[in-house]
Parts: structure tokens; C-alpha cells; sequence
């Protein structure tokens, strides 16, 4: 139990330091893109797995947790609102994804993901959303470390639901197609 909440706030951790990275100067080419896209991809997959191994932990945890609140975490919405219209800029401005990225596949029909613009907008909804909510995980499954309160339990349950289900599962397959190399056109 102590392992699994300490790998998911580290791993919340990971996630917003990759995201960040996307907001980079940095990154300008292809190989760039699909390098912090890959990141992102890599950090969203694993913040889904502890979703499903905490949340598979939970009657254990219940089993040892003691009554009690767990106090409020409000989430930044202002934090939140920058990143993502700092997503959108990036995404917007760059020339590298106006030029190089190539949004039809195989699979756009059935994936919903036609243009830049279906890609742009699940990336500016959904990475925001897992972003902020990552700090109010993170918190919990720390607090339910000191506390074993079933307040906080039940919060981070809620949370890693709402990451898991509203978020995650929506952005993974954008991101997958996204750091795909052949959905780049790559130069020498």
C-alpha cells in the first residue's frame, strides 16, 4: 500500500515535468516533438496503471483506514486555464506541427482523429484536466499515508476515477498516434 501511493505521487510528478517539457523552446523539430510527446505518452500510461492498481487496493486500504474527513483540496483553475491555452499557443505556433505532423491514418475514421485541429483540441482538454488534477492526487495519497483517514481515501478514489476514466483514457490513444514516427514527417 505505502509503495503504490508513494510510485503514484512520484509518478504525478513525472507527468507535469514531461508536460512542461512540451512547453519547451526547445522543441522545434519532428524528432523534438515526438521525443516530449513520447514522454507525455509514457507518464499518462503509468499515472493509468497506478489508477487501476490503487484503485484495485482500495478494500485493503479501507481495511486499515479510520474515520475522518480529509479536508478540502481546491484545484487551481488558473494554473489549469495557462497551461492549457499555453498548449494551444505551442501547438498553434509551431511550425514543426503545422508542417511536419500528419494528423490521417489508418484509423482516422474510426479514432476520430482527422486533422491537427481533433488532435490540438483532446491535447488542450484532457492534458490540462490530468495536470491539475495530478497535484489533488498527489496530496491525498500523501495525506492518506500520514492520516489513514477513509475522508481522504474516498477523495483520492474519486480523484483517480475522475483521472482515469474523464481524462486519461480519452487522451492516450491522441497521444500514441501522436508520438507515432510515422505520423511525422521526418528530416535528415
Amino acid at each position: 500500500m505505502r509503495t503504490l501511493l508513494q510510485e503514484l505521487s512520484r509518478h504525478t510528478v513525472c507527468f507535469r515535468r514531461s508536460v512542461d517539457a512540451l512547453l519547451s523552446p526547445d522543441i522545434k523539430q519532428p524528432a523534438d516533438w515526438r521525443h516530449a510527446l513520447s514522454e507525455i505518452l509514457i507518464w499518462t500510461s503509468r499515472l493509468y496503471v497506478d489508477c487501476l492498481l490503487v484503485t484495485k487496493a482500495l478494500p485493503r486500504m479501507r481495511a486499515v483506514s479510520s474515520k475522518g474527513d480529509s479536508g478540502h483540496i481546491a484545484a487551481d483553475v488558473i494554473r489549469e486555464r495557462h497551461l492549457r491555452d499555453g498548449l494551444r499557443q505551442v501547438l498553434e505556433s509551431s511550425v514543426s506541427w503545422q508542417r511536419d505532423f500528419k494528423a490521417e491514418n489508418d484509423f482516422s475514421d474510426s479514432t476520430g482523429l482527422r486533422t491537427r485541429g481533433d488532435y490540438a483540441a483532446k491535447i488542450t482538454l484532457h492534458l490540462p484536466e490530468i495536470y491539475e488534477e495530478s497535484f489533488r492526487v498527489e496530496a491525498l495519497a500523501k495525506r492518506f499515508l500520514q492520516s489513514h483517514t477513509n475522508g481522504t481515501l474516498e477523495d483520492l478514489a474519486v480523484g483517480l476515477q475522475h483521472l482515469g476514466r474523464n481524462h486519461i483514457g480519452f487522451v492516450l490513444q491522441t497521444l500514441e498516434w501522436a508520438a507515432d514516427e510515422g505520423s511525422w514527417h521526418l528530416q535528415n
